[in-house]
């Protein structure tokens, strides 16, 4: 319910109690966000650590791991995230851990190979195919045939 403001004090009142519930509020957020930080810097640790040790496993050089992220777009960005999580969901939603797992990688590897370049090409292919189907459909248009020739006259 708002109060009701009828001269200029209340409404130099009204603007500094706001400002305090704002101040109020953006202290909780920030408790919020302290909170959520402590919660998962030991997943985000976890998962630096697993990353760092298959790197080291298979060998890749940080500077071919540069030069892989230059090259990565915001669709391949999005394929590593999205396919994972559309295969689990909707093709094996009732499979074990192991499964997903492996679903997962071998999902975001074939996502690498995916940036904008190959879907524009794929849908340059597609516009190209159906633009020569609807060419070849295409017949002249035939002039309508209502039996009288069109020079004739009668004198």
């Amino acid at each position: 319910m708002r109060p009701k403001i009828e001269n200029i004090t209340d409404l130099r009142g009204e603007i500094s109690r706001l400002r305090v519930q704002r101040l109020e509020q953006e202290v909780e957020l920030t408790k919020v966000t302290a909170r959520l930080k402590a919660r998962l810097h030991f997943p985000v640790l976890v998962y630096t650590k697993i990353s760092d040790f298959f790197i080291e496993l298979f060998g890749d050089d940080p500077e071919d791991l540069n030069k892989k992220k230059e090259n990565k777009d915001w669709v391949t960005n999005i394929l590593r995230v999205g396919l994972p999580l559309a295969l689990n969901r909707f093709l094996f939603p009732r499979s074990g851990f192991l499964m997903k797992s492996v679903v997962a990688m071998v999902s975001q590897k074939a996502a690498k190979n995916v940036n904008k370049d190959s879907i524009t090409g794929i849908i340059d292919k597609v516009t190209d195919w159906i633009k020569s189907s609807k060419e070849k459909s295409r017949k002249e248009p035939r002039m309508a045939d209502y039996g009288i020739p069109p020079d004739s006259e009668t004198y």
